[in-house]
């Protein structure tokens, strides 16, 4: 796996991230959003597997920096999804879960020492907190930028 690096362009994304996905809860009706499909899954249920990935990659980002070398697991985002039940959720609460998570990386990773801190991840070894919060920006850029064309500004 490539390891990505963490700067002020990525604290940015994160909260660039959240910010569009508080602009999609406060002006798309929610049951537009539980009609919307994005392949198998609602918009919805991925504003949920966003919220579940972004408190993940936060907790990860946090073991990092407080445990010496944490053995982090994978996680299955479908089995993740049902237990949680994302397609049942308020889109508001999940947007406020991702904006949270989000700011809380961003906080976290401030100090660039905090960074280059690892943990053992279970398919790909060591890794470094930036790393985490890195990935976490860009995996939910996708799903925001799907998010977003799906469903623009209004003038």
């Amino acid at each position: 796996m490539e390891r990505l690096p963490y700067d002020e362009d990525t604290a940015f994304l994160l909260a660039d991230n959240a910010a569009t996905l508080a602009r999609i809860v406060r002006t798309v009706p929610p049951e537009r959003l539980r009609a919307t499909r994005f392949g198998e899954w609602t918009a919805v249920e991925v504003l949920g597997h966003l919220a579940d990935s972004a408190e993940i990659f936060a907790e990860r980002v946090r073991r990092c920096i407080t445990e010496d070398r944490p053995a982090l697991q994978s996680f299955d985002q479908d089995a993740l999804a049902a237990e949680r039940r994302n397609a049942e959720r308020d889109p508001m609460d999940l947007s406020r879960r991702v904006s949270a998570a989000h700011a809380e990386i961003v906080r976290s990773l401030m100090d660039e020492k905090a960074r280059s801190r690892p943990g053992i991840h279970s398919e790909y070894g060591e890794l470094d907190a930036g790393h985490f919060g890195a990935y976490e920006a860009r995996h939910a850029r996708d799903h925001v930028d799907e998010l977003a064309k799906a469903f623009p500004p209004t003038a």
